[in-house]
């Protein structure tokens, strides 16, 4: 069953366990799991997604009851305040100031490189007495990140950008790392998670906050390494 963390006439919101795809596509087929028809099947009726998680992402991900409902989230603007979108991940490195991301970006979908703004936090810090590579300890942080845009890979390329990969990411990240948290602490995947969405509602104006817990395996994994996040 998923975890249905808000719901109304319009909208229901789910926190999407990490590598569950929400929908099918070209790439994908359809001899998977997907997070819509899990839904359909759990409340008896269509849905409509409202916005994209990667599969590897875990959180906060809505969707619309009807094609009316799911016209009308499109609308909300990022940049004017209608939506704001917070992430946590965990990276490579010390991330020591917080920074504002504006880079263009190009994932491997993209032809060309396209304008994306993401605003990036550093929450706490750790280094590990643990070799990597060639350095004989390891340092990474906790971060959250508001993206103004909705770019597909956005969050991961803007933080591979400012050499703080996410780790866990086998696309855009270092693979050593990645190695060292699958030997080490035997858990894999990408540790990047939509900790909480806030819109306008499209047809009350009220502001709605739904807001996912951590997966235990994020919690664990922060426990493992040092770091207390509440």
């Amino acid at each position: 069953m998923l975890d249905i963390l808000f719901q109304d006439d319009h909208y229901i919101a789910i926190n999407k366990p990490s590598g569950l795809m929400v929908h099918p596509s070209e790439i994908t087929g359809r001899d998977s799991e997907f997070a819509i028809f899990q839904l359909r099947d759990q409340i008896g009726q269509h849905v409509y997604p409202c916005h994209r998680l990667d599969r590897a992402t875990s959180g906060v991900l809505i969707f619309a009851l009807s094609s009316e409902a799911s016209a009308k989230f499109q609308q909300l603007n990022n940049e004017k305040g209608e939506v704001e979108k917070l992430y946590l991940s965990l990276v490579r490195g010390h991330l020591c100031e917080e920074k504002l991301c504006e880079k263009d970006i190009k994932n491997r979908y993209d032809k060309v490189y396209k304008s994306a703004k993401t605003f990036i936090q550093p929450l706490a810090r750790v280094e590990l007495d643990i070799p990597v590579g060639n350095y004989q300890t390891a340092r990474y942080t906790l971060v959250k990140s508001r993206p103004f845009t909705g770019k597909t890979h956005q969050i991961r390329l803007h933080l591979r950008g400012e050499n703080h990969p996410i780790i866990g990411d086998r696309r855009y990240g270092d693979h050593r790392h990645n190695n060292m948290f699958l030997e080490k602490f035997e858990l894999d995947r990408l540790w990047l998670h939509a900790l909480s969405y806030t819109f306008i509602h499209p047809f009350s104006g009220k502001q709605i906050s739904i807001k996912a817990e951590l997966p235990e395996d994020f919690k664990k994994i922060l426990q493992k390494i040092g770091i207390n996040y509440e």
